[in-house]
C-alpha cells in the first residue's frame, strides 16, 4: 500500500501587527463619521497649487508686478517691454530671462556698434583738425612713428585709441621737436619755466593719466624754481 504524503499545515504567526489605516482629521468626515470626499478634493488642490508655484512661476497679476534684476548699466527696467511680457502670458522668471538673454547677447553688440561710431567720429574729426584726411594721414603715421620710439608701449597704446590721446601725442611731438632745435648752454637743456611746466600740466597725461615721468618732471621744475 502507497503512503501518501500529507501537505504540511502552514500557521500564520499570530504576533504580526494587523495593517493601520491612518487617521482621517475631523475635517475631512461628514457628520455621520464617513470621509468627506470633497473637502478632501478641495485641501488637495489647495496644497498643490502651494508648493507646485512660485512668484517666479506664475505671471504677476499686472505689468508693474515683474520683479526684474537688471545686470547692465545700459539696460533699465522698460514698463514697455514688461507690458508685451506680460500680455504674451509669461512668467517672472520667463520675463527675467528675456532680461538676462538681452544683457548676455544684444548689450555687447550694441557696445561694439558705439566703439566704432566713436572711432569713426574721433577719426572725422582729426581728419577735419588736420586739414583733411590725406594731411591726417601723413601726421598720423608721424605720430605714431614718434610714440612707438618716445612712449612705453602701454602709454602709447592708450593715447591711440581716442582723439585727445591722438591730440596729446601730437603736441608732445611737436614739443619735443621744438626743444630740439632750443639753443643749450653748456650742452645742457634751457632750465623749465613757470609757463612751460603750466603747460605740461594742462596735458592730459599730467592731470588725467598721471604719468609717472611726467609728475616727477612737473615736481622737480617748481622745485628748482621755488625749493
Amino acid at each position: 500500500m502507497t503512503k501518501q504524503n500529507t501537505p504540511k499545515s502552514t500557521t500564520v504567526p499570530t504576533d504580526m501587527p494587523a495593517p493601520q489605516t491612518p487617521a482621517v482629521p475631523e475635517k475631512f468626515k461628514t457628520e455621520d463619521g464617513q470621509l468627506n470626499e470633497t473637502s478632501l478634493l478641495k485641501s488637495y488642490l489647495e496644497l498643490e497649487k502651494k508648493l507646485g508655484t512660485s512668484d517666479n512661476m506664475k505671471r504677476p497679476e499686472k505689468p508693474e508686478d515683474y520683479q526684474i534684476q537688471i545686470h547692465s548699466d545700459l539696460m533699465k527696467n522698460d514698463p514697455d517691454i514688461n507690458r508685451r511680457l506680460f500680455d504674451l502670458g509669461l512668467t517672472n522668471e520667463q520675463a527675467q530671462g528675456i532680461y538676462d538673454l538681452a544683457a548676455e547677447k544684444v548689450v555687447p553688440v550694441i557696445e561694439s556698434l558705439s566703439e566704432t561710431f566713436k572711432m569713426e567720429k574721433d577719426l572725422s574729426e582729426l581728419a577735419r583738425a588736420f586739414g583733411g584726411e590725406e594731411q591726417f594721414n601723413t601726421v598720423a603715421r608721424q605720430i605714431s612713428a614718434w610714440g612707438e620710439k618716445n612712449l612705453a608701449p602701454q602709454i602709447f597704446n592708450a593715447l591711440s585709441t581716442s582723439k585727445d590721446g591722438i591730440l596729446s601725442m601730437y603736441q608732445m611731438m611737436k614739443n619735443a621737436q621744438e626743444s630740439s632745435v632750443l639753443p643749450r648752454q653748456n650742452n645742457t637743456a634751457i632750465p623749465e619755466t613757470e609757463a612751460s611746466l603750466k603747460r605740461l600740466m594742462q596735458d592730459p597725461k599730467y592731470w588725467k593719466q598721471q604719468v609717472p615721468e611726467l609728475l616727477k618732471r612737473v615736481e622737480e621744475g617748481f622745485k628748482r624754481l621755488y625749493g
